[in-house]
């Protein structure tokens, strides 16, 4: 294979939670002398592009705020494409910066954003939510992941609130992460690939491997982070690896790119 660019999943690929994952740092300076371009692909809608990019660096991989492709970042150029449109934000307030000049306290509002509110998420600010879709306004689902491993444990996500706003609106969301074929498509745009020459490495089999696969590309799943066993009756990854670090063993081709 020659694989000449990656997309990385984040927390339960490069860390979980706040705890880097083995190996991981020196994996990505592996692909910096390799000069393999990469973009951190990531369903991640508790924080902005820049404060990821802060915890990246503190953990030693240093990274361009234009190379994380963010659920929350999507979702902000998804409502953009609206001339004047205006949103409630179901999000917490480090990834609201992502939508500056978009939010209104109105229940008349063009779109409600949905993300993992974590421990913030409340019974008055999911019934606010549906106040606004009663109201005429369209569900945009940052992402639908069921849960995702924090420090604490397994631990819901974002589609389990946005399930509970479907079913009571009687609407169905907008999805902007993964598995989104369009998700996937902005960062194989950005870094001027296509999909059968990119590979894109997650624990997730239905959002990482799945979409990736989707889309046309091959797609490896890590035995870190969310993954079960189980997992592996949902779907067939290219390569199963038992964390990044094994990224480096694979015969990809990369120093084909090093030498152009």
């Amino acid at each position: 294979m020659k694989i000449k660019g990656m997309l990385i999943d984040l927390d339960g690929t490069v860390y979980n939670d706040s705890i880097p994952i083995a190996g991981a740092v020196e994996t990505i300076r592996w692909l910096r002398e390799r000069q393999v371009p990469f973009r951190f692909l990531t369903n991640t809608t508790m924080k902005s592009r820049a404060t990821l990019q802060q915890k990246l660096a503190a953990m030693g991989i240093q990274v361009a705020k234009e190379e994380i492709f963010s659920a929350a970042y999507a979702g902000s150029l998804y409502v953009r494409q609206k001339p004047s449109a205006s949103c409630h934000l179901l999000i917490l307030d480090d990834a609201k910066k992502e939508y500056a000049g978009l939010q209104s306290e109105s229940e008349q509002v063009d779109y409600v954003v949905a993300g993992d509110l974590g421990e913030e998420v409340t019974f008055a600010r999911l019934n606010k939510a549906f106040r606004c879709l009663f109201n005429g306004a369209q569900l945009v689902a940052l992402q639908k992941n069921r849960y995702w491993l924090s420090d604490k444990g397994y631990t819901l996500d974002a589609g389990a609130f946005v399930a509970l706003l479907e079913y009571a609106a009687n609407t169905e969301a907008i999805l902007i992460g993964k598995p989104s074929s369009e998700f996937f498509a902005l960062a194989l745009q950005d870094m001027r690939l296509p999909a059968e020459e990119v590979l894109m490495i997650g624990d997730d089999i239905e959002a990482d491997v799945g979409g990736a696969q989707a889309i046309g590309m091959c797609a490896a799943l890590v035995r870190t982070g969310k993954f079960r066993e189980e997992d592996l009756g949902k779907g067939k990854p290219d390569f199963l690896l038992n964390s990044f670090a094994e990224l480096r063993s694979l015969e990809l081709g990369f120093s084909a790119r090093k030498q152009e």
